[in-house]
């Protein structure tokens, strides 16, 4: 084998290695370009083209949070007020991901080099994904510190049974965490503009609700105490809190993703 193939080999060898951490700043890595397109539809620990065990994973992920959006709208619509909140359009964001994730890896199956070639798509998803991941951090943290237990009054008749409350408080956190161990993606700490761009779009719709003078369930002129705008400092202080949490929760899934990096590495599955 000649030098310059050797050469090539290595390069196509470590195609997944990430750029260094000072470059992860730079303004180039807001955008969603990547040189490896096939390392959306695979996992990161496979090692042929294509993985009917990754694709079965896969489908298994859209069903479960797929059946629990449908469950949770039927169970918990209340005259569209299931609209309102940010859980549940986080719940939308689970379903989406894992869906189109399933949708994608099964057509990368029957067509790889056409699905390769569906650039715009994946950068759709990439951004979906980043968004679902992070969006996922905040709603269970916000949740779990700041809103439970006071939204299990019998008063409030949006109130959750145990396991639809697990569901879309804890799980989609645990799972996608899970999940991005298993795929063969980047993550980029910069990424953390879609989701902070899905959160200032909570922010306007909760701020208009207000405005608009619509009321909770329980005729609360808010939809979060700490998002009511009667008290404005008090909002504004949660939404640059809530930011400094999402950035925080962007460096801490690109850890996630350096991990899964060193040890595909360890285990020469770093493609």
């Amino acid at each position: 084998m000649t030098a310059g193939k050797e050469e090539r080999l290595q390069l196509t060898e470590l195609r997944q290695e990430p750029s260094s951490f000072k470059e992860q700043f730079h303004a180039e890595q807001c955008r969603l370009n990547h040189h490896s397109p096939e390392d959306f539809y695979r996992s990161q620990w496979q090692s042929e083209l294509k993985s009917c065990g990754f694709l079965v994973y896969r489908w298994c992920l859209a069903t479960f949070f797929g059946s629990g959006l449908v469950i949770n709208i039927l169970l918990y619509y209340y005259r569209g007020y299931w609209l309102i909140y940010l859980t549940n359009w986080g719940f939308v964001l689970c379903s989406l991901t894992s869906i189109t994730g399933a949708i994608f890896v099964s057509i990368y199956h029957c067509n790889p080099e056409g699905m390769m070639r569906r650039t715009f798509l994946i950068k759709c998803y990439w951004a979906l994904y980043w968004t679902n991941l992070i969006v996922a951090h905040i709603i269970c943290i916000l949740y779990w510190s700041l809103i439970y237990p006071r939204d299990r009054g019998m008063d409030n008749p949006m109130r959750l049974n145990t396991l639809n409350n697990i569901w879309t408080h804890a799980l989609p956190l645990f799972f996608f965490t899970i999940d991005h161990m298993v795929v063969a993606q980047p993550a980029r700490i910069m990424h953390f503009i879609y989701p902070l761009g899905f959160s200032f779009a909570y922010v306007a719709f909760s701020c208009l609700y207000y405005l608009l003078g619509y009321r909770d369930p329980r005729g609360h002129a808010y939809i979060y105490p700490m998002l009511d705008y009667r008290k404005l400092g008090v909002a504004i202080r949660t939404i640059a809190l809530t930011t400094l949490l999402l950035l925080g929760c962007s460096t801490l899934q690109y850890g996630v993703y350096r991990l899964r990096v060193f040890i595909a590495r360890k285990l020469n599955k770093l493609q």
